[in-house]
């Protein structure tokens, strides 16, 4: 079934960033504000899984657009790949507490480093009742195709030369746990 709330969130996001000057900041904590409404819960009456996960597309989103990454793949697309995209290729989660109905939220997204072939991204979201992480998401987000690389983005914003920093020691983990699998299956990303 189409998901018009989805698309309607997502052109909401478009629009709020319209015109709107991008940070100078790649490393900038962004923040999309959220409710848990009905159709986002389980037979247990808290917030499905797969809620958590939807809504965390939105804070990815919206770190694209503010630091202006989304339009220098535009860029990119219009110039010499025209299937350049971003994708996330892998996650670690970790739940910390039920959200219920009507409870409010932030995603709060940032960028902890990149690498040759991936950005690496830490999402939380944060309860506006209590002020605690109820989840935690770690996230490696892909560029395709794998000729382009984060640094060539990072370059394209002509924000100074800005380089990676060492990632944390939970994220050098996380991209370590990345590399293992349950059965060899070749990655394209």
């Amino acid at each position: 079934m189409f998901d018009v709330g989805y698309f309607a969130r997502v052109l909401s996001l478009l629009w709020r960033f319209k015109g709107k000057k991008k940070s100078e900041n790649i490393f900038c904590e962004t923040i999309v504000k959220s409710r848990c409404w009905p159709n986002d819960l389980d037979v247990n009456w808290h917030m499905n899984n797969a809620r958590y996960l939807r809504e965390c597309d939105f804070g990815r989103m919206s770190l694209l657009l503010e630091t202006g990454l989304w339009e220098a793949l535009l860029q990119r697309r219009k110039n010499q790949m025209k299937d350049a995209n971003v994708v996330v290729s892998a996650f670690q989660v970790q739940y910390r507490q039920s959200v219920g109905l009507g409870d409010t939220f932030e995603i709060r997204t940032h960028i902890h480093g990149w690498d040759d072939k991936a950005f690496y991204l830490e999402q939380s979201m944060v309860l506006d009742k209590n002020h605690q992480t109820a989840f935690l998401l770690l996230a490696r987000f892909a560029l395709t195709p794998r000729s382009l690389t984060p640094q060539m983005l990072i370059d394209d914003l002509r924000i100074g030369s800005i380089q990676s920093p060492t990632l944390s020691p939970a994220m050098q983990i996380f991209k370590e746990n990345h590399r293992l699998t349950y059965q060899e299956i070749k990655s394209k990303l």
